[in-house]
């Protein structure tokens, strides 16, 4: 089961963003990504209604590459629509352009209703 949370459990906020960011997490609450009952993903963000910041997501090490990252992000993005005006990303990715953002100096902006989500199939050539 994957599951993810919002949480002020700095021990176990700053054990997963060192071993993703090799700091401490800034601030008092972070998101934990959960997989199979074990922590493995961190995201820092700031929440309001007008404008909401993903500022870090990321994956422990050796569970990277399995879409955990894809799914949190997507998970994360996916509950800001409903409370926030405008997301903006705190670093130029490309990997947001399918989902409709526009690079902005060192950001990445959209408005809440314009967020789209392409879908992600492993099927090959098979009809979906």
């Amino acid at each position: 089961m994957i599951s993810f949370t919002a949480t002020n459990d700095k021990v176990l906020l700053n054990k997963l963003y060192n071993a993703v960011f090799g700091s401490d997490i800034p601030g008092d609450v972070g998101y934990v990504l959960v997989v199979d009952g074990i922590p493995c993903g961190v995201a820092k963000l700031s929440v309001t209604e007008s404008v909401s910041h993903i500022h870090t997501v990321g994956i422990l090490p050796k569970l990277r590459g399995k879409g955990y990252g894809d799914f949190f992000t997507r998970s994360l993005m996916n509950v800001l629509i409903d409370v926030t005006d405008e997301i903006v990303i705190d670093y130029p990715a490309s990997y947001f352009l399918q989902f409709g953002f526009r690079r902005d100096g060192d950001e990445m902006r959209i408005a809440s209703e314009d967020l789209v989500f392409p879908k992600k199939c492993q099927c090959g050539d098979k009809p979906h």
